[in-house]
């Protein structure tokens, strides 16, 4: 893969990722603020934009890391959603300036980001392998007839 394919493969991706997170933002914000229409209020600050168009980067590079078939599949994994979690808390905690304070918030936050990434893992990978983009794993057919050992 070239840098050039690399680079726009990250760019897509990571339009993408940043357009579902901001219409699921615009869609709370409506439903929270029972506003009639979208298009009446800015449910995201271009500060806050800024944040999810970073976020969706590093998802979008994280997400590069579950192509690399040297690394056994649960490592993969495991190191796409240490660096998710790093990415959200560094991006949304810290930089976000969301209010948690004290470690029972910090954990509850970790776990809805953990339940968040099962449930987006999920779905992703089987709609993937609906559509294709993942083959199925196909058993290899023993080319050797069967014959009987007590005969």
């Amino acid at each position: 893969m070239t840098v050039k394919e690399f680079v726009r493969k990250i760019l897509v991706s990571t339009c993408v990722v940043c357009t579902l997170i901001s219409v699921f933002f615009y869609f709370v914000a409506a439903i929270v603020n029972e506003v009639e229409s979208l298009f009446d209020e800015t449910a995201v600050t271009f500060r806050q934009f800024l944040l999810i168009l970073l976020f969706s980067l590093l998802v979008a590079l994280a997400n590069r890391l579950l192509s690399f078939q040297k690394l056994h599949i649960a490592l993969r994994i495991a190191i796409h959603y240490a660096t998710l979690l790093a990415a959200f808390l560094v991006v949304f905690v810290a930089a976000g300036k969301l209010k948690i304070s004290g470690p029972s918030s910090v954990f509850l936050s970790v776990m809805i980001f953990t339940v968040l990434y099962a449930v987006c893992f999920a779905l992703g990978y089987f709609l993937l392998r609906l559509f294709g983009a993942i083959p199925k794993e196909e058993k290899k057919k023993d080319e050797t007839p069967y014959r009987s050992r007590f005969h």
